[in-house]
Protein backbone atom coordinates (compact mmCIF):
# COMPACT_ATOMS: atom_id res chain seq x y z
CA UNK A 1 0.00 0.00 0.00
CA UNK A 2 1.19 3.51 -0.83
CA UNK A 3 2.02 5.92 1.96
CA UNK A 4 0.97 9.56 2.04
CA UNK A 5 4.59 10.63 1.58
CA UNK A 6 5.30 8.45 -1.46
CA UNK A 7 2.04 9.56 -3.09
CA UNK A 8 2.90 13.20 -2.44
CA UNK A 9 6.37 12.77 -3.92
CA UNK A 10 4.84 11.00 -6.93
CA UNK A 11 2.51 13.94 -7.62
CA UNK A 12 5.25 16.53 -7.14
CA UNK A 13 7.52 14.70 -9.61
CA UNK A 14 4.72 14.64 -12.19
CA UNK A 15 4.02 18.35 -11.68
CA UNK A 16 7.70 19.24 -12.04
CA UNK A 17 7.38 18.41 -15.74
CA UNK A 18 5.04 21.39 -16.07
CA UNK A 19 5.87 23.76 -13.20
CA UNK A 20 8.91 24.90 -11.24
CA UNK A 21 9.89 22.71 -8.29
CA UNK A 22 8.55 25.14 -5.70
CA UNK A 23 5.29 25.68 -7.56
CA UNK A 24 4.87 21.94 -8.06
CA UNK A 25 5.25 21.35 -4.33
CA UNK A 26 2.78 24.14 -3.49
CA UNK A 27 0.19 22.78 -5.92
CA UNK A 28 0.54 19.27 -4.50
CA UNK A 29 0.18 20.64 -0.97
CA UNK A 30 -3.04 22.49 -1.88
CA UNK A 31 -4.40 19.37 -3.56
CA UNK A 32 -3.64 17.10 -0.61
CA UNK A 33 -5.17 19.54 1.87
CA UNK A 34 -8.22 20.72 -0.07
CA UNK A 35 -9.27 17.55 -1.90
CA UNK A 36 -7.80 14.67 0.08
CA UNK A 37 -8.06 16.46 3.46
CA UNK A 38 -4.50 15.43 4.31
CA UNK A 39 -2.49 18.07 6.16
CA UNK A 40 0.51 16.03 7.30
CA UNK A 41 2.86 14.40 4.79
CA UNK A 42 4.23 11.33 6.57
CA UNK A 43 4.56 7.56 6.27
CA UNK A 44 0.93 6.88 7.17
CA UNK A 45 -0.84 4.55 4.74
CA UNK A 46 -2.92 6.12 1.98
CA UNK A 47 -6.29 4.56 1.21
CA UNK A 48 -6.71 2.95 -2.19
CA UNK A 49 -9.62 5.31 -2.88
CA UNK A 50 -7.45 8.38 -2.41
CA UNK A 51 -4.58 6.84 -4.34
CA UNK A 52 -6.89 6.15 -7.27
CA UNK A 53 -8.19 9.72 -7.07
CA UNK A 54 -4.63 11.06 -7.37
CA UNK A 55 -4.02 8.90 -10.44
CA UNK A 56 -7.29 10.07 -11.97
CA UNK A 57 -6.64 13.75 -11.27
CA UNK A 58 -3.10 13.53 -12.63
CA UNK A 59 -4.69 13.49 -16.08
CA UNK A 60 -6.17 16.88 -15.29
CA UNK A 61 -2.97 18.32 -13.87
CA UNK A 62 -0.94 17.53 -16.99
CA UNK A 63 -3.32 19.62 -19.11
CA UNK A 64 -2.44 22.64 -16.90
CA UNK A 65 -5.87 22.68 -15.25
CA UNK A 66 -5.58 24.87 -12.12
CA UNK A 67 -5.56 22.98 -8.84
CA UNK A 68 -8.48 25.10 -7.59
CA UNK A 69 -10.72 23.75 -10.34
CA UNK A 70 -9.59 20.21 -9.57
CA UNK A 71 -10.35 20.63 -5.86
CA UNK A 72 -13.48 22.68 -6.61
CA UNK A 73 -12.59 25.44 -4.17
CA UNK A 74 -10.26 28.34 -3.54
CA UNK A 75 -9.17 29.99 -0.29
CA UNK A 76 -9.81 33.72 -0.19
CA UNK A 77 -10.04 36.18 2.68
CA UNK A 78 -10.08 33.44 5.35
CA UNK A 79 -12.82 31.39 3.70
CA UNK A 80 -13.17 28.72 1.03
CA UNK A 81 -15.22 29.57 -2.05
CA UNK A 82 -16.58 27.07 -4.54
CA UNK A 83 -15.12 27.60 -8.00
CA UNK A 84 -15.39 25.99 -11.41
CA UNK A 85 -14.51 27.03 -14.93
CA UNK A 86 -17.41 29.51 -15.06
CA UNK A 87 -15.66 31.83 -12.58
CA UNK A 88 -12.21 33.29 -12.11
CA UNK A 89 -10.09 31.80 -9.38
CA UNK A 90 -9.88 34.36 -6.54
CA UNK A 91 -6.36 35.77 -6.23
CA UNK A 92 -4.69 36.84 -3.01
CA UNK A 93 -3.92 40.23 -4.61
CA UNK A 94 -7.65 40.95 -4.71
CA UNK A 95 -7.79 40.77 -0.92
CA UNK A 96 -6.39 44.32 -0.94
CA UNK A 97 -9.57 45.46 -2.69
CA UNK A 98 -11.67 43.77 0.00
CA UNK A 99 -9.56 45.27 2.80
CA UNK A 100 -10.00 48.78 1.41
CA UNK A 101 -13.73 48.34 0.86
CA UNK A 102 -14.28 47.01 4.39
CA UNK A 103 -12.31 49.87 5.91
CA UNK A 104 -14.38 52.41 3.99
CA UNK A 105 -17.71 50.66 4.61
CA UNK A 106 -17.05 50.44 8.35
CA UNK A 107 -17.31 54.26 8.52
CA UNK A 108 -20.79 54.29 6.95
CA UNK A 109 -24.00 53.40 8.72
CA UNK A 110 -25.80 50.58 6.85
CA UNK A 111 -23.86 51.13 3.60
CA UNK A 112 -25.30 50.29 0.20
CA UNK A 113 -22.64 48.49 -1.85
CA UNK A 114 -22.46 47.42 -5.49
CA UNK A 115 -20.08 44.72 -6.75
CA UNK A 116 -19.70 44.77 -10.55
CA UNK A 117 -18.75 41.46 -12.19
CA UNK A 118 -19.03 39.36 -9.05
CA UNK A 119 -17.98 35.97 -10.46
CA UNK A 120 -17.73 33.57 -7.52
CA UNK A 121 -19.04 36.30 -5.24
CA UNK A 122 -15.80 36.31 -3.24
CA UNK A 123 -15.53 40.11 -3.03
CA UNK A 124 -19.19 40.82 -2.25
CA UNK A 125 -19.50 38.00 0.26
CA UNK A 126 -16.24 38.81 2.02
CA UNK A 127 -17.31 42.43 2.49
CA UNK A 128 -20.84 41.49 3.54
CA UNK A 129 -19.59 39.02 6.12
CA UNK A 130 -17.39 41.66 7.76
CA UNK A 131 -20.05 44.39 7.50
CA UNK A 132 -23.29 42.52 8.34
CA UNK A 133 -25.34 45.73 8.46
CA UNK A 134 -24.46 46.45 4.82
CA UNK A 135 -26.74 45.83 1.86
CA UNK A 136 -24.79 44.43 -1.07
CA UNK A 137 -25.95 44.01 -4.67
CA UNK A 138 -23.61 41.85 -6.77
CA UNK A 139 -24.11 41.68 -10.53
CA UNK A 140 -22.75 39.50 -13.31
CA UNK A 141 -23.66 38.71 -16.90
CA UNK A 142 -23.10 34.95 -16.48
CA UNK A 143 -25.86 32.65 -15.22
CA UNK A 144 -23.27 29.97 -14.42
CA UNK A 145 -21.18 32.38 -12.37
CA UNK A 146 -24.24 33.56 -10.45
CA UNK A 147 -25.14 29.97 -9.64
CA UNK A 148 -21.71 29.43 -8.07
CA UNK A 149 -21.98 32.76 -6.22
CA UNK A 150 -25.36 31.71 -4.85
CA UNK A 151 -23.90 28.44 -3.59
CA UNK A 152 -21.10 30.35 -1.85
CA UNK A 153 -23.64 32.65 -0.22
CA UNK A 154 -25.50 29.62 1.09
CA UNK A 155 -22.32 27.90 2.31
CA UNK A 156 -21.21 31.02 4.17
CA UNK A 157 -24.73 31.66 5.50
CA UNK A 158 -24.72 35.28 4.39
CA UNK A 159 -28.09 37.02 4.10
CA UNK A 160 -27.20 40.58 3.14
CA UNK A 161 -26.07 39.95 -0.46
CA UNK A 162 -28.37 39.89 -3.49
CA UNK A 163 -27.10 38.45 -6.77
CA UNK A 164 -28.55 39.73 -10.03
CA UNK A 165 -27.94 39.02 -13.71
CA UNK A 166 -27.09 42.23 -15.52
CA UNK A 167 -24.95 43.36 -18.44
CA UNK A 168 -23.06 46.31 -17.00
CA UNK A 169 -22.05 47.55 -20.44
CA UNK A 170 -25.73 47.94 -21.39
CA UNK A 171 -26.99 51.38 -20.32
CA UNK A 172 -30.62 50.26 -20.64
CA UNK A 173 -29.95 47.85 -17.77
CA UNK A 174 -27.57 49.84 -15.57
CA UNK A 175 -29.52 53.11 -15.48
CA UNK A 176 -32.24 51.30 -13.51
CA UNK A 177 -29.87 50.62 -10.64
CA UNK A 178 -29.96 52.75 -7.50
CA UNK A 179 -27.35 54.79 -5.65
CA UNK A 180 -24.51 53.37 -3.61
CA UNK A 181 -22.11 54.40 -0.89
CA UNK A 182 -19.47 52.06 -2.23
CA UNK A 183 -18.86 50.55 -5.67
CA UNK A 184 -16.29 47.78 -6.04
CA UNK A 185 -15.17 45.80 -9.05
CA UNK A 186 -12.51 43.49 -10.39
CA UNK A 187 -13.60 43.78 -14.03
CA UNK A 188 -12.15 42.20 -17.18
CA UNK A 189 -9.10 44.33 -17.98
CA UNK A 190 -6.48 42.24 -19.78
CA UNK A 191 -5.59 43.36 -23.31
CA UNK A 192 -5.32 40.88 -26.15
CA UNK A 193 -1.62 41.75 -26.48
CA UNK A 194 -0.96 40.37 -23.00
CA UNK A 195 -2.08 36.86 -23.95
CA UNK A 196 1.43 35.91 -24.99
CA UNK A 197 2.78 36.32 -21.45
CA UNK A 198 -0.11 34.64 -19.64
CA UNK A 199 0.03 31.15 -18.16
CA UNK A 200 -1.40 28.14 -19.98
CA UNK A 201 -3.62 27.32 -17.01
CA UNK A 202 -5.30 30.73 -17.10
CA UNK A 203 -5.75 30.86 -20.87
CA UNK A 204 -7.04 27.31 -21.23
CA UNK A 205 -9.36 27.09 -18.27
CA UNK A 206 -10.45 30.42 -16.78
CA UNK A 207 -13.46 32.14 -18.40
CA UNK A 208 -12.36 34.41 -21.23
CA UNK A 209 -15.23 36.83 -20.67
CA UNK A 210 -13.96 37.53 -17.13
CA UNK A 211 -10.40 38.15 -18.36
CA UNK A 212 -10.73 40.05 -21.63
CA UNK A 213 -13.21 42.86 -22.32
CA UNK A 214 -15.27 42.59 -25.49
CA UNK A 215 -13.49 44.27 -28.40
CA UNK A 216 -10.01 45.70 -28.16
CA UNK A 217 -10.60 48.37 -25.49
CA UNK A 218 -9.12 47.03 -22.26
CA UNK A 219 -10.34 50.12 -20.38
CA UNK A 220 -13.99 49.91 -21.39
CA UNK A 221 -15.22 48.75 -17.98
CA UNK A 222 -13.42 51.62 -16.25
CA UNK A 223 -14.99 54.08 -18.67
CA UNK A 224 -18.43 52.62 -17.88
CA UNK A 225 -17.84 52.46 -14.13
CA UNK A 226 -16.72 56.11 -14.04
CA UNK A 227 -19.72 57.20 -16.11
CA UNK A 228 -22.03 55.12 -13.90
CA UNK A 229 -20.55 56.60 -10.73
CA UNK A 230 -21.46 60.14 -11.82
CA UNK A 231 -25.16 59.43 -11.20
CA UNK A 232 -25.08 56.38 -8.92
CA UNK A 233 -22.56 57.27 -6.22
CA UNK A 234 -23.94 58.79 -3.05
CA UNK A 235 -22.40 61.97 -1.64
CA UNK A 236 -19.18 61.01 0.09
CA UNK A 237 -19.19 57.66 -1.68
CA UNK A 238 -16.17 55.90 -3.11
CA UNK A 239 -15.21 53.48 -5.87
CA UNK A 240 -12.50 50.82 -5.60
CA UNK A 241 -11.46 48.86 -8.71
CA UNK A 242 -8.69 46.41 -9.36
CA UNK A 243 -6.69 47.57 -12.37
CA UNK A 244 -4.28 46.41 -15.02
CA UNK A 245 -0.83 47.25 -13.66
CA UNK A 246 0.30 48.24 -17.17
CA UNK A 247 -2.59 50.68 -17.63
CA UNK A 248 -2.61 52.49 -14.29
CA UNK A 249 -1.69 55.88 -15.75
CA UNK A 250 -4.37 55.66 -18.43
CA UNK A 251 -6.96 54.53 -15.89
CA UNK A 252 -6.17 57.43 -13.58
CA UNK A 253 -6.40 59.82 -16.51
CA UNK A 254 -9.94 58.60 -17.25
CA UNK A 255 -10.91 59.55 -13.69
CA UNK A 256 -9.32 62.98 -13.95
CA UNK A 257 -10.99 63.79 -17.27
CA UNK A 258 -14.37 62.79 -15.80
CA UNK A 259 -13.88 65.14 -12.85
CA UNK A 260 -13.17 62.51 -10.19
CA UNK A 261 -10.37 62.62 -7.68
CA UNK A 262 -8.37 59.40 -7.74
CA UNK A 263 -5.46 57.55 -6.19
CA UNK A 264 -3.50 54.50 -7.30
CA UNK A 265 -2.79 51.99 -4.52
CA UNK A 266 -0.01 49.41 -4.64
CA UNK A 267 0.05 45.76 -3.58
CA UNK A 268 2.71 43.98 -1.54
CA UNK A 269 4.82 43.51 -4.67
CA UNK A 270 4.76 47.29 -5.20
CA UNK A 271 2.63 46.91 -8.31
CA UNK A 272 -0.23 49.33 -9.04
CA UNK A 273 -3.23 47.21 -8.08
CA UNK A 274 -6.23 49.34 -7.07
CA UNK A 275 -7.66 52.65 -8.14
CA UNK A 276 -9.70 54.61 -5.62
CA UNK A 277 -11.92 57.39 -6.92
CA UNK A 278 -14.38 59.81 -5.42
CA UNK A 279 -16.21 62.98 -6.35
Amino acid sequence: METIKTAFIYLVEILKNYYSGREASNIAKIYFEDKLYITTIDESPLSIEKYNLIIEDTERFITFEPVQYITGKAFFYNHFFKVNQSVLIPRSETELLVDLAIKEASNIKSPDILDIGTGSGCIALSIAKKIPESKVLAIDISDDALEIAGQNREDLKIKNVEFKKLDFLDFDETHLLGKYDLIVSNPPYISIEEKKVMSQSTLKFEPESALFPTGNNSLIFYEKIIEFAKDHLNAGGMVFCEINEFKSVETKQLCNVAGFKSEILFDLQEKPRIIKLWK
